[in-house]
């Protein structure tokens, strides 16, 4: 167990395995910020919370508030009851700048972003992924007893079957074999998840994720967004890019950014300025390092980046309304087309017979 006058981020309690909802850790982080900016103690913020939580979580916070009286940081104490680690990360870089209730806002306000475009996302996917089951049951209805039946026929009549019913018949045939192969896939994905890219090192894993399309996109923007927005805290409480940048190395709850760190900070030492580095980086959007660059020359980069940081979040929703948009008609399309071919099994096998009598 670490002792609490020895602690610091590498020493981690084992956190509670019951996580609450995302949702509701977001809600509880911004009423926290809220009311400490208020005036309340930590403490007492939390006794009063306390009181408004189920049971469970009632307990979740008794045993925090045990753990704060003994001398645990506050960021220690949200990973003991398994909060999002984002959550947890800008709550270790407060309690190194100082603004321990902001912190809390930015995570809570972060958490309820996220739920806000995953509930978009299910929204948007929710009425087209009932109509592609539908079609996909109706499809394997369609192999199983109907389209056995023409063949049938055909072939008692002795009628040669045309290029497009043949074609439409092939499609059902393969059906199954599809539907095989994606769960293969799927299965080859998931072995490699676990035994190959879990055993990367993070920026290896951080190189293969900025490839996958969309995908790649978002982390570029939340890279951009974490690193500029917790520079920005840390140089508005006065210290150095190197103090920094060695507050992101000690931090253990983002391996990735923790990697980074170290290399940025080793190419401090040998005299290569951050705008320099951030330039034409893969990890990152493009415009971070002339941000850098032009607060370095105003004197004002902790103002740069935290607008900055701002401006990325816009930019994020922006995009994910754009993607949003653009995932319901592909769906739509894609059940038109299979409702087509369903449509024209049942229809040419019949036109076609009754023209051969």
């Amino acid at each position: 167990m670490c002792r609490p006058d020895l602690m610091n981020a590498g020493c981690i309690m084992k956190p509670i395995k019951n996580r609450w909802p995302v949702g509701e850790q977001a809600e509880f982080l911004e009423k926290l910020g809220e009311m400490m900016m208020n005036g309340y103690t930590l403490l007492d913020a939390l006794s009063m919370l306390e009181l408004q939580l189920k049971r469970q979580q009632k307990t979740d916070i008794a045993f925090g508030r045990r753990k704060l009286a003994e001398g645990y940081p506050v960021f220690q104490v949200l990973n003991m009851i398994s909060f999002h680690k984002a959550a947890v990360s800008i709550v270790y870089f407060a309690e190194r700048h100082g603004n321990v209730p902001f912190a809390f806002m930015q995570s809570g306000e972060l958490l309820r972003r996220k739920i806000e475009q995953a509930e978009k996302i299910k929204k948007a996917a929710h009425y087209p992924a009932f109509l592609i089951l539908t079609v996909c049951l109706i499809v394997y209805m369609m192999k199983a007893a109907i389209v056995p039946q023409f063949s049938a026929i055909y072939d008692s009549m002795n009628i040669e079957t045309p290029f497009l019913t043949s074609f439409i018949f092939l499609f059902f045939e393969s059906f199954s074999l599809l539907f095989l192969c994606i769960l293969a896939a799927a299965a080859v994905f998931w072995a490699y998840y676990l035994y190959a890219f879990r055993q990367k090192p993070p920026e290896d894993k951080m190189a293969l994720l900025i490839r996958i399309p969309l995908a790649g996109r978002i982390l570029k923007l939340f890279n951009s967004y974490f690193l500029s927005l917790q520079l920005s805290n840390l140089l508005t409480s006065g210290l150095s890019i190197y103090d920094s940048l060695k507050a992101f190395e000690s931090q253990p709850f983002l391996p990735f950014f923790q990697k980074e760190a170290k290399r940025l900070i080793e190419r401090l030492k040998q005299g290569e300025a951050i705008e320099h580095m951030l330039n034409g980086h893969p990890f990152y959007e493009k415009d971070l390092s002339k941000v850098v660059a032009h607060g370095q020359l105003n004197g004002q980069l902790h103002r740069e980046l935290y607008s900055y940081s701002q401006f990325l979040i816009d930019r994020f929703e922006k995009k994910a309304e754009k993607w949003t948009g653009l995932l319901q008609p592909l769906i739509y399309g894609f059940t038109a087309a299979m409702i087509l071919i369903l449509y024209l099994s049942m229809l040419l096998p019949m036109y076609q017979m009754m023209n051969q009598l």
